[in-house]
């Protein structure tokens, strides 16, 4: 019988029932007992491993409401353009790649940011054919909504100039009609069938790294949401390799999977419902996009963007979106509608509206994810209808100048409108769109409590929230989005003792000094699988 003992701590339970203890015991993957160090030394059986805390904090585990987790683990094993701080940096380090490579070998990486190179100048393939010309290669940016490709990858996707922008996406072309290399939204699945999915074993050591660094982080459990606007075949490679993990007993992050709308029928026709699964692998729902990004200026929004006449671009139309929602919840299927302009809020919150009944019956748990920019008389339909708000506020730090410049200082007072969905009841969900941004909460945290400019000063002040009120997004809230805060997210006994530890208290020590809050234990079903040397 595996116990572990906690002892001369600050235990934080998260759960209003019950207050905070300094003891807990954690057997059979459950929190068994909450109390005082008296109490819980009389529980001490020979053989419990036991950890004095000398007098650290101990919160819920944090649960990533909104990953790529398969994604991150395959990114881990390509090429990595997060730190390519110039064009000239980026296209380097494909030259060097394709200089290792097997002939014809995809190149595949991501991360690479107009606002990090510090140009409005989108890069074009003949820049990526004189360093790889033999090679297919294929770039997502930061952001993921737009992709940069050669010639090479054009052409075995059947790329060229009589090709027509799918619905929903667009190839860009120059003054001749030839695609530039640029592909955004949903053009951009005309290019994944054509990629070679890594070897297992490459995914495999992908998947381990990336488990060891969600468990340096503290986190114990996480959502992953589709990432692509079609098939995700991605998507669906990561479902049949992590059920091979979860029957050999050797996932070690817990994890909600949501597919890719496309897939709809086929899970009605399979019969799953929202919360399928066991302890580590289960079914959340579905993901459906109503527009695209900020950074690649597709977020839909009921204005147009400064300086344009472009209000940018619907992936699905109201009408589209409000029939698959409806259809959803009707087979008792929860819908993550991925929405970041205000246009594309609106749409969403209407479809959710127009299938309130068949949630309600269903108990479903409907969300907007990224939820960017809101209207004003929006902001009060979240409460009212019961809609989580599922936010990164990490990116919120990285689109200052970007929201500023694309949508004026107005509309920008609007973005990521934290304390205003808080004082209209709506229900709050953390995380950190991993690979899109690192995955250390704190990041998302130091966004939410501080909204910190380039200088220190706050963005929007009145939109900063409590410290309390962001870690309980990070545990109770996105467990609640997740339909686990049965579960986890708080602590009390039979609840999974999935937990953290900090070597200060994060929420005590004050706002400045939260986000240096180090992890120094982290326990998932009972078991130590982190601890700071």
């Amino acid at each position: 019988m595996n116990r572990l003992l906690l002892v001369n701590g600050r235990i934080r339970s998260f759960d209003p029932q019950w207050p905070d203890q300094t003891a807990l015991l954690c057997e059979n993957g459950r929190v068994s007992f909450l109390g005082d160090d008296f109490d819980a030394r009389a529980l001490y059986r020979q053989g419990d491993e036991v950890i004095d805390l000398e007098g650290k904090s101990v919160l819920p585990a944090f649960h990533d409401a909104h990953t790529h987790f398969y994604h991150f683990a395959i990114t881990l094993r390509r090429l990595r353009l997060e730190d390519a701080h110039s064009e000239h940096t980026a296209l380097e380090a494909v030259r060097g790649l394709a200089e290792r490579a097997a002939p014809g070998e995809w190149i595949v990486g991501r991360g690479w940011s107009l606002q990090r190179w510090q140009t409005t100048e989108w890069p074009t393939r003949g820049q990526l054919d004189e360093v790889a010309p033999n090679h297919p290669v294929a770039l997502a940016a930061k952001d993921g909504h737009t992709w940069w490709v050669n010639s090479v990858a054009l052409q075995q996707a059947g790329i060229s100039r009589a090709t027509t922008d799918p619905k929903g996406g667009v190839i860009e072309r120059d003054a001749s009609g030839e695609p530039t290399g640029i592909l955004r939204e949903q053009a951009i699945e005309l290019i994944k069938p054509h990629i070679a999915s890594p070897p297992e074993r490459t995914v495999l050591g992908g998947l381990r790294d990336a488990t060891d660094q969600f468990h340096t982080l503290g986190i114990a459990s996480a959502d992953i949401l589709s990432g692509s606007m079609g098939k995700d075949l991605e998507l669906e490679e990561a479902f049949r390799l992590l059920q091979k993990q979860d029957r050999a007993g050797m996932l070690g992050v817990r994890l909600t999977l949501w597919f890719a709308a496309q897939d709809l029928d086929r899970l009605i026709g399979l019969g799953l419902r929202s919360g399928f699964g066991g302890d580590w692998l289960r079914f959340g729902g579905i993901k459906l996009y109503a527009d695209g990004s900020l950074g690649s200026g597709t977020a839909a929004m009921l204005e147009p963007y400064v300086g344009s006449a472009s209000k940018g671009m619907e992936v699905l139309t109201a009408p589209e979106m409000a029939a698959i929602v409806k259809k959803a919840a009707e087979n008792g299927i929860a819908c993550a509608i991925h929405a970041i302009g205000d246009r594309a809020v609106r749409n969403a919150l209407d479809a959710f509206e127009g299938a309130k009944a068949a949630t309600a019956a269903n108990g479903l748990r409907q969300r907007i994810e990224h939820a960017q920019c809101i209207s004003e008389q929006d902001i009060p339909r979240f409460g009212q209808l019961g809609v989580i708000a599922s936010v990164q506020p990490c990116q919120l730090m990285g689109d200052v100048e970007t929201a500023e410049r694309l949508w004026g200082p107005e509309r920008s007072k609007r973005t990521f409108p934290l304390m205003s969905l808080l004082k209209a009841g709506a229900a709050l969900a953390f995380g950190t769109d991993v690979p899109v941004e690192p995955p250390d909460p704190r990041r998302s945290l130091k966004g939410a409590v501080l909204r910190p400019k380039d200088d220190g000063s706050p963005w929007t002040p009145g939109e900063c929230i409590a410290p309390w009120d962001a870690f309980l997004a990070y545990t109770r809230g996105s467990a609640w989005a997740a339909g686990l805060d049965h579960l986890q997210g708080s602590i009390a006994p039979g609840r999974r003792a999935d937990l953290v530890v900090f070597n200060e208290d994060p929420i005590d020590c004050g706002p400045a000094r939260m986000a240096d809050a180090l992890v120094v234990l982290t326990i998932v079903d009972g078991k130590v699988v982190y601890r700071k040397r």
